[in-house]
This record gives C-alpha cells, structure tokens and sequence, in this order.
C-alpha cells in the first residue's frame, strides 16, 4: 500500500518563478533555465514510477513511501523507499535520455545525445549508496537493524546503457514489480509489529523539503529580481492597479486576483516573511490600506502588530489555484 504519496514539486514551482523574474541578462538566467528543463523532467520521470506502483497490486504485505525526507547522520531524500517483511528497498530515479556508460577510471556516468553533445555526471551509484548507509543509520537509531539496500531506476526507454558497474542495481520501470515480487522469495526478517512500527517513525520522521526563498540557496540578490505584477492573460510584467483590480497596459486585460501570484513570487524568492512595506513596494502599490487588504485576501499567517507585523506563507497552502 501507498503510505506517502508523492510531495508537491515546490523546486520546480520555484524555479519558474524565478525565470520569470530574472533578467535574460543575468549571468544565471541559462543555469536557471536549464534547472527548470531538467526539474521539469525529473517531475516527469517520478509520474512514470508513480504509475508503476497505481497500477501494480502485490499480494503480499508492503508499504511505499514516495518522496521521503529524513535527518540521521545527515539529512536525506529518497524518491522511493519499498518496505517489506524482506526489509528497506530504495529506489533513485533518473530521467536521463541518451546513450549511458560508467568509466572504470572514475565515479561518473556518462552520457552522449544523439547529436555528439556529451555530458558527466555523478554515478549514482554514490547517491545511492550514501542513502542506503544514512537509512541505516537512522533505523540504528531507533534500535533497528534491517537490511538496506537498492536500485537506480531509468524511467525513459530512450537510455542506452553500454556498461555498468557489478555492485549497481538498475531497473526499468516495467521491471520493478518482477523484481520486488522475486525479493519476496527470500527469508522473512520483519514481523508485523516491526513493521508497523517502522511506518509510524517514518511518517513522524519525514519534513517536507521547503526550498523556498529560492535567492538565498542561489546567492541571488533580491534587488536582482523583477519587481511588480504579471499580467495572467499575455504575461506581460507591470500591470497597474485600477480601482479593486489590476490592468494590464498591453492587451487591456483587467484582473482581480492577479496580485496573488506576485506575492507567492515574494516568499518563494526572495523572504520567508512579507511586510506591508515589503507589499506595497514589491506590488508598486499606492497605500498601506491596499497593501493590508490585499495580504489578508491570502491564506497568510500573521505576526506582530503595528508597525512589526508581518507575515509567513505556510508552504502547504502556496499552492494557488
């Protein structure tokens, strides 16, 4: 069964936030951009693993953990953490398409498109064994001792992989149900009690992975980031305010709720927190009165009164619809 389902691709959300409202010019805009392009794949790549696990019924005790955040000997994440009487099985995605190898000489994979371009990467043999070694640590930490091991998971057909190395595991998608089925003819380790027992610390154990401001992590200075109001219609930046609404100079588009976006923008770029000086100065708007209006139309968390108050956007309601 499915204990822990896939977390929310807040990076993701982030990032193009991010490139939105970075100058093309900027010396990180094609860094920035390519991390879109490949978050954006990695997204894709959990979706096809997700699906394997949907549509796959085991007929025997297991439980699934998607996307699962954990602090032992060092913080860590793992994309899909398969438990069973057997013990602990990680699986690590990667969404690589292209022609794949791992040199002897070195601990890195290789990877070659179709038109020549070539690029390393770390082997994910070292993800991998680092999660497993952390995972166990975790478990000794709770008087636990299971084994722990895993694979890498190629979530595209397009791969080719010319070599690997002996001690790394890798699986196909359509692959993962035969194997674990295979698994589960070896010795039993775990009783139920155990069992059950493990989910609930994992489940207390997990946080989930806030990125947000993305400015800090990427050492981009917030006066480096475009100030003002999209337009949701053509996209076009710096939208005035109109009476109890927004309109854009462009295509004379008239919004009411387009200020909500520009202050997500805010807390997931450039602070954890949001004055209404921080308001009126990131929205260009005219008055505090405005400002306070517009912050209470959002599921914000107050602080302070007065002149100190300011507010904290709860990571699991920066979703917006």
């Amino acid at each position: 069964m499915i204990v822990k389902a896939r977390s929310f691709p807040y990076s993701l959300l982030g990032l193009q936030a991010l490139q939105r409202r970075i100058p093309k010019n900027h010396p990180q805009f094609d860094n920035i951009k390519e991390r879109v392009r490949t978050t954006a794949a990695g997204v894709n790549g959990e979706k096809v693993l997700d699906d394997v696990f949907t549509k796959y019924q085991f007929k025997f005790d297991h439980f699934i953990f998607h996307d699962l955040n954990l602090t032992s000997t060092g913080k860590f994440q793992i994309d899909t953490l398969f438990l069973s009487s057997r013990g602990a099985f990680i699986l690590e995605m990667k969404n690589i398409a292209g022609r794949i190898s791992f040199p002897d000489q070195w601990n890195q994979m290789i990877r070659v498109l179709d038109n020549g371009q070539t690029d390393a990467f770390e082997c994910p043999s070292i993800q991998l064994e680092r999660n497993c070694y952390l995972l166990e640590d975790w478990l000794q930490a709770r008087d636990l001792s299971i084994p722990v091991s895993g694979a890498v998971v190629f979530t595209t057909s397009r791969q080719r992989i010319e070599n690997t190395r002996p001690h790394l595991k890798i699986l196909f998608p359509n692959e993962i149900p035969i194997f674990l089925r295979k698994r589960e003819l070896t010795p039993q380790m775990l009783d139920t009690k155990t069992l059950s027992y493990i989910v609930d610390q994992l489940m207390k154990g997990h946080v989930d992975y806030n990125p947000y401001p993305m400015c800090e992590a990427l050492r981009i200075h917030p006066t480096e980031i475009k100030s003002g109001v999209f337009c949701e219609k053509c996209g076009t930046l710096g939208m005035t305010r109109i009476y109890r609404g927004w309109g854009c100079n462009a295509c004379r588009n008239v919004s009411k709720t387009a200020h909500r976006q520009a202050i997500t923008d805010w807390f997931m770029l450039i602070s954890e927190t949001m004055t209404n000086r921080d308001c009126r100065e990131f929205l260009h708007l005219p008055n505090n009165y405005t400002a306070t209006r517009l912050l209470g139309e959002l599921p914000l968390e107050p602080n302070g009164v007065k002149r100190g108050r300011y507010y904290r956007f709860p990571l699991e309601k920066m979703i917006l619809e």
